[in-house]
Parts: structure tokens; C-alpha cells; sequence
């Protein structure tokens, strides 16, 4: 019995090196799959409830977001929904990943036009953050999701609400000193890893923030508040200007695939005014392109 205990267990190590493998060379579909491998194996071996098995779960629950969101930038749809329902099923009991899994199952749904669907999971998300608090790394990326698809609802006051929390929540993160704390390298849980130093606004974050106040400017527009919405677009000009003075400033600055999406600009059609500058719409772009949480 000893005996096949050791295999079992030597077998088990060898698949955990196999995936550290397979995902320092970027192939993370295969990783997943030895993962799944790794995650039976546990089962068999600890228990289907056992600590060990749930941390397994949270690990490929991990995989299958970030690699669905990577499916989602290929439109492969198909894809997207099944890893997306394994993460459904393996973030069970971590509410943080749970809460993530929500996110990007609205980005989904909203990519596939789905609005009420994906409305309906950003709820979701933002009840479970709401009972995290400081558990969650990036709170307002919800509520900006939440904006972008009331805006597209024509619920324009709802959406300006979440812009407005989305603000408040990336100044305590960014300016506040307070119990978010921003991972300086998370690559190997799907964060983004910046080269930068605790000490110094991550680039990629300061950049959401500009988007929140874009994003407020153009809900204030919806609304004919002219003057605020003016006051919103030159904030977030300067503030896209200091994005772009870190990225000069770090030159090690760079993204690494991330674990859910955040639509940066609520507007969905092209008859809505342009009345945002270049700078602002630069980093709309830039944000829209690398799908950041």
C-alpha cells in the first residue's frame, strides 16, 4: 500500500512540474489539461473535499479564466463558454475567483450582445465583492464593466453611479495609502506584472482611472451636464498624461494576460458625440486592446 502511495505521489510531482513547464513556455491550454490531470489525481488521493483538492480547483479555476479570456480576444465563443463553466463549477469556494469568473462571464455575454445576460452576472460579481471588501484587488473594474453595459441599456443615470464608484474606489486604491494592496509581479495568478515598485501607481491602474473619468464624461454628456462633463474629460487628460510619464518613467513596463475584462468606454454607438480628446481616447484604446482587470 506504501508503495502505491509513493507513486501516486511521485506521479503527482511530476505532473505539478509538467505544468510549471508548460506555462513558463506559454502554453497554457496544455498546462490546463495537465492541471485537469493533477486535479483527478488529488481527488483520488486526498479526497474530493479536502483542502488540497479545493486549492487544486482554484489553481485551474485561474487557467480557465485567463485562457477564456484569451479565447474571447480570438472570438472563439464556443471556447470561451466552456472554460468559463468549468471556472463556474471550480471557483465553488473562492469568492474571489468567483466574483471573476462573473466578470468575464458578462464579458461574454455582452461580446455575443446579450446585455441583460451580462448585466445580470456583473450583479453578481458586485454582491460577492461588496461582501470581500478588501479581499478584492480591483473593485472598480466591475463597476466600470457595469457602466459600459448600462450605457448600452440607455440607463445612462445607472451607469454615471458606477462610473462614480468606480472613481472613488481606484483613488483609495491609488492615492489612499489604505488595504488594497497592489501586487508589484502576479504573473503566476494571471495579475499583471508591471516591473514596478510598490511605492510607485501602476501605469496599468492609473490608466483605468483616466477611463472612469472618461467614462463619467460621457454619461454626463448622455445627461446634458455639460459643464461636469467637460471638468471629467480634462481630468482624465491629465491623468492619461501621467500615464503615459510612468510608462517613460518604468521601462520595464509591460502586460501579461489577465484573468477578466474591463470595457473601457461606455459608449456603444457611433452617434454619440466625440467630444473627447486624443490622449483620452488613446488610452480607451489601450485599455480596450489588453483587456485588463
Amino acid at each position: 500500500m506504501q508503495a502505491a502511495d509513493s507513486a501516486e505521489l511521485l506521479a503527482l510531482q511530476r505532473i505539478d512540474e509538467t505544468c510549471m513547464q508548460l506555462q513558463q513556455q506559454g502554453n497554457y491550454l496544455e498546462a490546463l489539461e495537465c492541471m485537469e490531470r493533477g486535479l483527478v489525481l488529488r481527488q483520488h488521493f486526498f479526497g474530493s473535499d479536502s483542502d488540497e483538492v479545493w486549492r487544486a480547483c482554484k489553481t485551474v479555476g485561474e487557467m480557465c479564466n485567463l485562457l477564456a479570456m484569451t479565447y474571447l480576444q480570438q472570438e472563439d465563443f464556443a471556447m470561451v463558454l466552456e472554460l468559463l463553466k468549468k471556472a463556474e463549477i471550480l471557483t465553488e469556494r473562492d469568492a474571489v475567483g468567483k466574483a471573476v469568473t462573473l466578470n468575464n462571464l458578462a464579458c461574454y455575454y455582452r461580446r455575443q450582445g446579450k446585455l441583460h445576460a451580462a448585466l445580470q452576472y456583473l450583479q453578481r460579481a458586485l454582491k460577492i465583492e461588496a461582501r470581500l471588501g478588501s479581499r478584492v484587488q480591483t473593485p472598480a473594474d466591475t463597476h466600470l464593466n457595469t457602466c459600459a453595459v448600462l450605457s448600452q441599456l440607455g440607463r445612462h443615470q445607472g451607469a454615471l453611479d458606477h462610473a462614480q464608484s468606480a472613481l472613488i474606489l481606484l483613488q483609495e486604491e491609488l492615492f489612499g495609502g489604505g488595504s488594497r494592496a497592489l501586487p508589484s509581479s502576479c504573473a503566476g495568478d494571471g495579475e499583471l506584472g508591471l516591473g514596478l515598485s510598490q511605492a510607485s501607481p501602476r501605469a496599468d491602474r492609473v490608466a483605468v482611472l483616466a477611463i472612469a473619468y472618461h467614462n463619467m464624461g460621457v454619461e454626463q454628456e448622455f445627461l446634458k451636464r455639460f459643464d461636469h462633463s467637460l471638468q471629467s474629460y480634462r481630468k482624465g487628460v491629465e491623468v492619461a498624461q501621467k500615464v503615459r510619464h510612468l510608462k517613460l518613467q518604468f521601462s520595464g513596463w509591460q502586460c501579461l494576460p489577465s484573468r477578466t475584462t474591463t470595457w473601457a468606454l461606455s459608449r456603444s454607438s457611433s452617434s454619440v458625440s466625440t467630444t473627447a480628446c486624443s490622449c483620452t481616447a488613446s488610452a480607451w484604446r489601450w485599455r480596450r486592446e489588453r483587456r485588463i482587470t
